[in-house]
Parts: C-alpha cells; structure tokens; sequence
C-alpha cells in the first residue's frame, strides 16, 4: 500500500469511498501455474470502514502499468483486497472522537444547570390567584440574571457538541507500507500485454517453478 487510509463508517461512505493507491509487487498468479505479467503495476482502490469488523472494506477500481515500449495500459477491474490474515478487508484502529464531545456536552449541562440553580436561588416566588410569581430585587436580580444567562448559555452549548457527535462518525486508520493481496473477482479482457512478447513460454511444467517475467525497472546503481 503506497497510501494510507482512514476509512469513515457512517454517512454515505459505502456509496463513496475514499481512494487508496497499491504497488503490485509480484506477478499475479493465475490457474494452471500461469503468471501475468503485472509486478510494479498499479491498482486504484476505494475504502469504508466497518465498525463490527474493525476492518476497512476495499474494493479494486483500476489497473494502469506502463509497456516497455511506453505504451500505457489502463482497464477497470472488479476485486477485492485481503490483509495479511487473509480475510476480506484490511484489519485497522478504530478511532473516535464522540466520547470527547459528549464529555463537553455532559460538562456544558453541568453547568448550566448550576447556572439555573443559582437564578432560581435568588428569585423568590409567591402563589397567588393568577398563579406562582418569582420576584427578585436588588443585588439578587443581578445574581439570577447572570445565573439564569449562564444556564441558557450552557444549554445552547451543550445542543451544540450533541448534535456534532450525531455527525461525527468513527474511522478505521489504516497505515501505508502494508502488505495485502489484491483478488479480481470479475474476468476481464486485456487487448495489449502489459510488457513486449517473448519466446519462452509463460508456462511451467509439474517439476518447474512458475517463470516471473516483469518490466525491468532501473536501480539506483544503474542510474
């Protein structure tokens, strides 16, 4: 993996997925001791997360490599990418940040239920006919109105982080430099070979390790 990934798991992350680039390091192995071609090539990706799993979920887009002769090489693929247990998706950290902003909005309400006590302290009520009446005068009219202006204040605060953890969804962070198979689940038709063609047969026998043919690709000694 050349790039990283936090992948978001609410909202409408399935539908868009957040891109991801791979380096194919090896030739794909294919049925009947076949190799294609296809080391140093790359795969463009998009990841969401699941929080049941812990794993980001990521689906293969593209394939792009370049020919020896220059030529590029670039077909839609149909996959999916398993991390090193083998399983499907990539195993990550799950990362939060709602426990925080319900902490503030549980804090803000503390207070501005203080805040509310304290104006109610200093209101004094009396029940008449036409129903209860809360009076203040003097220094207490100032002591409810700075309580009772705190007290809405803090209400209004703690609205705020609730309905900011309502829209904050959890990720699953995925580091770059893993090493994942890429598995192509739909046939799919290349016109050109990714590199020239060659005499010898791709093809090994029962006693022979599969031949790994790939671009070569020049080193820092050669330059």
């Amino acid at each position: 993996m050349l790039s990283g990934l936090d992948a978001p798991t609410g909202g409408q992350a399935q539908s868009n997925p957040h891109p991801i680039l791979i380096r194919l390091s090896d030739n794909s192995v294919l049925p009947n001791r076949f190799r294609g071609e296809y080391r140093e090539c790359f795969v463009i990706a998009g990841g969401y997360g699941e929080i049941s799993s812990e794993r980001a979920m990521v689906r293969t887009a593209s394939l792009s490599c370049v020919r020896d002769d220059g030529g590029v090489l670039e077909v839609k693929i149909e996959g999916n990418v398993m991390g090193e247990d083998g399983k499907y998706g990539i195993r990550g950290r799950l990362v939060t940040k709602q426990g925080q902003m319900l902490a503030n909005a549980l804090r803000a309400g503390i207070v501005g239920g203080i805040g509310q006590g304290f104006a109610s302290a200093n209101t004094t009520y009396s029940t008449s006919a036409l129903g209860a009446v809360g009076t203040t005068s003097g220094s207490q009219a100032l002591r409810a109105g700075v309580g009772s202006g705190i007290g809405r204040a803090m209400e209004r605060l703690a609205d705020y982080y609730i309905r900011l953890a309502e829209n904050t969804f959890p990720v699953i962070e995925v580091d770059a430099g893993r090493e994942v198979d890429v598995v192509i689940t739909k046939g799919v038709r290349i016109d050109a070979p990714p590199v020239r063609a060659r005499p010898t047969s791709t093809r090994a026998t029962a006693n022979e390790e599969p031949i790994d043919r790939y671009t070569r690709m020049a080193s820092d000694e050669e330059e």
